[in-house]
């Protein structure tokens, strides 16, 4: 597929680099001259200085023979416009990175369809539905939905008083029969390790396991987590993250949640659109005092939401330090995202890596059905429908030969999702919630497509 990556920030960077992993034809425009040497220089795409609104740039990016184009730019407006010129060259499908709601409201006077835009995506939205599952699951480092909710992808740390510690994999299943779960990845030192039956859970250990929805809390207990979550949530930053995460969280009616805001405007603004929040006005700044009068040391969850790396860092250690149950530290820089993790914060969210993954999923949609980048590992978790074509249709899995680096967690066959082992049996129509790296997406596309 030939493919025009407008924007060479953070998100069309991380974009073009997946594509071009994934054997895709890349093409990349921006402005600035050092963030086109850094793409050509990183990665097997043609890298263009121009602007994506140029006629004369687009096409010596080839987009008139191009199959999708995305507009990434950190300005809505010239990624509008780089899809409305995309539209009269030719080109198949165009996505457009668009922060302003005001384009995608129901009553808006510009149909952003009618433009030329084939897909909207919305970093922001994306960042708070994340953020409010990381408050929603508080003992998960990360968590996915698989097979429409029917079953869960989780990435918890394995604690000392965990009871599967030092047990291997393939022992627990007996001890466990009416609980149907699967650890499809383990952690352990940095290394990402896909196991066999008789690898065995070390404590520490960042263990992604796979299980029902129902069955989630059983499976927090045998790492080791406590049956209760709280539901008092401070978020720090009164940002359009900040609000949309709370707004959601209100919808819940469970949650006592504390906003802490620095700006007046997006104070005001809070005030104006939450209902059952406590909006609270500090000092520019990192302002710990006002964090620890407000009631910070007491919350079980804070969410550092601002629009300053080195804020939401700081602030997110000294949650940590007074023994917050939970911290959710929101990251612009990818290159911050180890070190989140290294320094002992729980959780960190990508708002830009979250728009790249929401893009990836749209541009597989209709032969892999999703695709998910998991936090602290080098894997994705896809899901996939076996074809009629497939070599794999009317196998059991212990009977197919997989490429290395995949394993299967979860079998949808026509409604009824149960967890994958050796004599399950793989029939043309399922829907298929695969564990891989991602040099492996390919092979399972053309293996089961």
């Amino acid at each position: 597929m030939k493919i025009v990556v407008v924007g060479a920030g953070a998100v069309g960077l991380h974009l073009a680099r997946t594509l071009s992993w994934e054997g895709h034809e890349v093409a990349i425009i921006d402005h600035l001259q050092e963030l086109i040497d850094r793409a050509g220089g990183s990665m097997d795409v043609m890298a263009l200085r121009g602007s994506g609104t140029s006629l004369s740039t687009l096409v010596q990016a080839g987009a008139p023979e191009a199959d999708l184009l995305i507009a990434v730019t950190s300005v809505d407006e010239i990624n509008i416009v780089a899809c409305m010129l995309a539209k009269q060259l030719g080109v198949k499908t165009r996505i457009a990175r668009v922060r302003n709601q005001e384009y995608s409201e129901p009553n808006s006077l510009v149909s952003l369809t009618e433009l030329g835009i084939d897909q909207v995506i919305h970093p922001e939205l994306e960042a708070s539905r994340e953020v409010v599952r990381m408050i929603r699951y508080q003992h998960a480092i990360d968590i996915i939905e698989c097979a429409e909710a029917k079953m869960f992808l989780v990435g918890l740390r394995v604690e000392l008083e965990a009871p599967i510690i030092g047990r291997r994999l393939c022992d627990l299943t007996p001890d466990f029969p009416d609980m149907p779960f699967r650890v499809v990845a383990t952690v352990r030192d940095g290394q990402t390790i896909i196991p066999t039956g008789t690898d065995i859970i070390q404590q520490r250990d960042l263990a992604y396991v796979i299980t029902h929805s129902e069955d989630l809390q059983r499976v927090f207990s045998l790492g080791g987590k406590p049956n209760e979550i709280s539901r008092d949530v401070m978020l720090l930053g009164g940002g359009m993250i900040g609000r949309m995460v709370a707004e959601e969280l209100e919808e819940d009616k469970k949650y006592n949640i504390k906003l802490i805001e620095s700006d007046t405007e997006r104070t005001q603004r809070a005030v104006q659109r939450l209902k059952n929040t406590m909006v609270v006005r500090c000092r520019e700044g990192i302002d710990i005092d006002v964090l620890a009068l407000e009631g910070i040391a007491e919350m079980g969850v804070f969410a550092a939401l601002t629009d300053d790396d080195e804020n939401n860092i700081v602030t997110s250690l000294f949650a940590r330090h007074l023994k917050v149950g939970r911290t959710i530290t929101l990251i612009s820089k990818p290159e911050y995202m180890p070190i989140v993790r290294a320094i002992g914060l729980d959780a960190a969210v990508n708002e830009r890596v979250q728009t790249s993954d929401a893009i990836v999923k749209y541009l597989l949609g209709g032969r892999i059905m999703a695709i998910s980048s998991l936090r602290g590992t080098d894997a994705d978790v896809i899901e996939l429908v076996v074809s009629e074509r497939s070599r794999a249709a009317g196998k059991r899995l212990r009977e197919v030969e997989f490429p290395e680096g995949a394993l299967v967690g979860a079998i949808d066959h026509m409604g009824d999702v149960t967890v994958a082992v050796g004599d399950s049996m793989v029939q043309a129509g399922d829907r298929l919630v695969i564990f891989c790296e991602p040099r492996a997406v390919s092979k399972l596309e053309k293996m089961f497509g």
